[in-house]
């Protein structure tokens, strides 16, 4: 066997390389938008908000949690929308195209406020960034919701999944390196107490280029993604009874439950980490200066999980793969505890080595979880057709974008009010912020009611309760590639010959996964859909 033969054996592509490598590439190429806008938001976002236009935490987490609002409001409908367009491009990719540069020019307008910033008080400035970023979320889902539907429909095999997933992981990789880097050309290290409101011309000017840069990805994943016509489709008449019934039947999806319930808590636990990580390496490392080569000791660790990942996945399948990275994110979480700033001494400080050790082991310990989540989403699409007969990706895909854009928001907003009590961002002569302060210190006392305390509160506590509870419920996921391939057959037959026969080990195995009896799922009954 010849060595590419022997490398496509160990990936698992099947037939032409190119022509199972190009779509991959295709449908991935928005993951270098969103996930460089995603990057880029989370790095300095709430701090721009608070400190360059002068929010303060607490009225740049209403600005965030107005936000994730919006998306809740939204989702379900675009989802439904996705579901049930007729068009030669399919149900999902004319959405990506049409909201290719409304999205460029929605980021833009998240940071700048168009010279309001220079005296229309802080009321005017909060309300006109909630505005920007409602627009923001909004044509965000545009893209995101359709786009994280169709991927059942182009790639329906089981580890084919993982396959485009596993691209997807490389895109988003590039796309937040190559975001930090151009970030970086503008901002350089920026240390806290240098985000002023000097800065707003820098972002402004970063908001515009990186605005431009983000349509064309999302223009070539339309442009270049094969997807079936729906011109033809037909589907039932709409009204209260039915959209409230479309969203009801999710909920009857065990499987998906089980999904939406780990990749809650994964997405709480990751969003936490993230959003305080500024204020963390700013307020209690102090590792300012160290920034640069910070994230990049980082941007190499992220990547290096991919082939372990990916190794797991195959040989243990998409649940159980995640156990075997959860030490080192444990051990990561734990170090929060104990950095901090570094004391006086030769040679390389032990709050140095903790803190990079800290930083490059979390996106290696938090990626199984990650990569255990993204992959198992599309199957759940599967279970669902089981049940209902019908496919619904853009329903079920709804409160995939749903949970990612609601929990960033929410977590934004508890981190600023928490922060704030905690007096992390108490100044000289702010005596409300002085006031938080006291109140954490008096309830908690000295040692567990400073800055300090929040800081390791938001950035090592909250996260490790999350993750301990999305490995919980990650447990009783319970799905094999060989369940699933028994529901691709169980379901093509009962569209081809009105009946699918299973054995009586067979019917359990699939009324265990969808929660449902086998007399109440479509498969198991006698009316088409």
């Amino acid at each position: 066997m010849s060595i590419g033969s022997r490398i496509k054996q160990i990936v698992g592509i099947e037939g032409d390389t190119k022509e199972a490598l190009v779509p991959m590439l295709a449908y991935n190429a928005e993951a270098l938008s969103s996930s460089g806008s995603s990057q880029l938001t989370a790095l300095y976002y709430q701090q721009y908000l608070d400190r360059v236009e002068g929010l303060g935490t607490a009225r740049a987490g209403v600005v965030l949690l107005f936000k994730s609002l919006w998306d809740a409001v939204i989702d379900p409908f675009l989802g439904l929308m996705a579901d049930r367009t007729r068009s030669k491009w399919g149900r999902h990719r004319i959405y990506i195209l049409l909201g290719a540069i409304p999205f460029g020019l929605a980021f833009f307008m998240i940071w700048n406020s168009f010279g309001l910033s220079s005296g229309a008080g802080e009321g005017r400035v909060m309300r006109y960034y909630i505005f920007a970023n409602i627009l923001y979320t909004g044509v965000s889902s545009f893209i995101t919701v359709p786009h994280t539907a169709m991927l059942p429909e182009i790639a329906p095999g089981y580890f084919q999944r993982t396959q485009f997933k596993s691209v997807e992981y490389i895109m988003n990789f590039l796309g937040m390196s190559g975001t930090f880097l151009l970030a970086g050309a503008f901002l350089g290290v920026v240390k806290t107490q240098d985000f002023t409101p000097a800065l707003r011309p820098t972002f402004l000017k970063m908001g515009l280029i990186l605005g431009v840069v983000f349509i064309f990805p999302t223009l070539a994943c339309a442009l270049l993604t094969k997807e079936k016509s729906s011109k033809n489709m037909l589907f039932p008449p709409v009204d209260l009874k039915y959209l409230l019934n479309e969203y009801r039947l999710v909920f009857r999806n065990r499987a998906w439950v089980q999904y939406f319930l780990m990749s809650l808590l994964y997405l709480l636990s990751v969003s936490f980490f993230a959003s305080s990580r500024q204020y963390f390496l700013y307020e209690t490392a102090d590792a300012a200066s160290q920034m640069n080569l910070l994230n990049l000791f980082v941007g190499i660790a992220e990547p290096l999980a991919f082939p372990l990942n990916y190794a797991l996945t195959k040989k243990f399948g998409k649940a159980k793969m995640a156990w075997f990275t959860t030490p080192f994110l444990l051990l990561s979480l734990g170090l929060v505890f104990v950095t901090g700033r570094q004391g006086p001494g030769g040679g390389i400080p032990w709050m140095t080595v903790s803190l990079f050790a800290q930083e490059m082991l979390h996106p290696f310990g938090i990626s199984g979880i990650a990569f255990s989540a993204q992959n198992i989403q599309p199957d759940t699409t599967d279970v669902d057709e089981l049940i209902t007969g019908r496919r619904r990706e853009g329903v079920i895909a709804t409160f995939s974008a749903f949970v990612k854009q609601s929990a960033q928001g929410l977590v934004q907003f508890f981190i600023g009010v928490l922060l704030e009590w905690f007096g992390v961002e108490a100044r000289a002569g702010d005596k409300r912020n002085v006031l938080f302060q006291a109140r954490a210190a008096t309830l908690l006392g000295p040692k567990w009611g400073g800055p300090d305390a929040g800081t390791r509160f938001v950035h090592g506590f909250l996260p490790l309760a999350f993750a301990a509870l999305s490995l919980l419920a990650l447990r009783k996921y319970k799905m094999t590639k060989h369940d699933h391939e028994l529901i691709r057959r169980v379901i093509a037959q009962r569209h081809a010959e009105g009946h699918a026969e299973v054995t009586e080990a067979e019917r359990a195995k699939l009324e265990e996964i969808a929660g449902q009896k086998w007399e109440h799922m479509w498969v198991g009954s006698c009316q088409r859909p």
